[in-house]
């Protein structure tokens, strides 16, 4: 709570004015009698806040529409937050692709673009296509941020420890993207934004505890813990497939060498060699699952990456396996936020930053 005394009459302004945002933030549009109401604050201060707004394009009135019922007596002024006032980015570099979404002051997606490339492609020629897209995806909007996931260990905006592609380990990827740009770039390692985008929009909306499996070509781990995502000291939290000790190097051989998709079709048709690779590569799964739900203890298990399409044929087979090996059962569900996880999440990771400052009482 912030102390206010006859001398704070600019922080009091400040206080105000992220007060009726806030309001008109949270809702589809309010009459100023709802604005005084939500904000707690006099009517004609809220006037004066709302004529504010507007001169910067963040809130406008609404109109009534021309051929809509006229109200008896002086009708109700509306007001609405203008989510197009602007615009903020997330962008997944991956091995295989650069996808770019971007989303207005809400968080909605109005446009994207993605690009091709491979896992031998040097850190200049992924960096020059991620440039493309951005700029594709931008189209001269103007960004109050980007938001940027990647494979490897991040701190503070750099790669610090990464295996997966050429001359990206030390790589300044926040300096690399924001450089003579006007807005923060804000990196984080893809699983754990795809594990943000998942409390966020997926399926682990109403929890906070959750651990999210990213299983596809690779398999790796993100933490939420009491609604929020878990870095770690080092940037490095839930990295334990870097000991090989937990099988997951050779988990996926044998579903990489069938195909996921053969696979799964298979197990669907009732083939027991399937059955049999799908139920070795659970058992090889679960060991590092479950010695992570056993150090949480999650509300929840999400799949994500490339396997969950396989849906409830590895979230069910996880599910009982996690049911031996852990103290209590635990929900595994598979996500449903496709390949989109990543920039989803960096979209958040970017939206995080434009609401602070939106909101933030600070002297500019």
């Amino acid at each position: 709570m912030v102390k206010l005394s006859g001398g704070d009459p600019a922080l009091l302004r400040r206080l105000n004015a992220a007060a009726v945002l806030h309001a008109l933030h949270g809702a589809e549009e309010l009459t100023l009698t709802e604005l005084v109401k939500a904000s707690q604050i006099s009517r004609p201060t809220v006037e004066e806040i709302i004529s504010d707004l507007a001169q910067q394009g963040l809130a406008e009135e609404v109109r009534p529409a021309p051929d809509g019922p006229r109200p008896v007596g002086r009708p109700a002024k509306h007001y609405r937050f203008r989510p197009e006032a602007g615009h903020l980015a997330g962008v997944d570099i991956g091995p295989h692709k650069v996808l770019c979404l971007i989303a207005d002051l809400r968080g909605d997606i109005v446009a994207s673009a993605r690009a091709d490339v491979h896992p031998e492609m040097s850190a200049a020629e992924r960096l020059s296509a991620a440039r493309d897209v951005i700029e594709q995806a931008t189209q001269g909007r103007e960004l109050r941020a980007l938001g940027v996931g990647t494979t490897g260990v991040i701190a503070r905006g750099k790669v610090v420890a990464s295996g997966r592609l050429p001359d990206w380990q030390g790589l300044d990827l926040a300096g690399e993207l924001g450089s003579g740009r006007p807005y923060p770039v804000l990196v984080g390692n893809d699983t754990k934004l795809a594990t943000l985008a998942e409390h966020w929009r997926g399926a682990a909306r109403s929890a906070g505890d959750v651990i999210y499996l990213l299983v596809g070509r690779s398999i790796s781990v993100g933490l939420l813990v009491g609604g929020k995502l878990h870095v770690g000291y080092n940037g490095g939290a839930g990295e334990i497939g870097v000991l090989r000790e937990v099988g997951w190097y050779t988990a996926l051989d044998q579903v990489r060498s069938y195909g996921p998709e053969p696979l799964f079709a298979a197990v669907r048709q009732g083939d027991p060699e399937a059955a049999s690779i799908v139920a070795a590569f659970v058992a090889d799964l679960a060991i590092g699952v479950a010695a992570t739900v056993l150090t949480v203890d999650p509300q929840l298990v999400v799949i994500g990456g490339g396997l969950s399409q396989a849906g409830d044929l590895l979230a069910g087979p996880l599910r009982a396996e996690l049911s031996r090996l852990c103290l209590f059962p635990v929900q595994v569900e598979a996500s449903i936020l496709g390949d989109e996880s990543v920039a989803l999440g960096a979209v958040r990771l970017a939206l995080d930053r434009v609401e602070e400052e939106l909101f933030s009482v600070a002297e500019s």
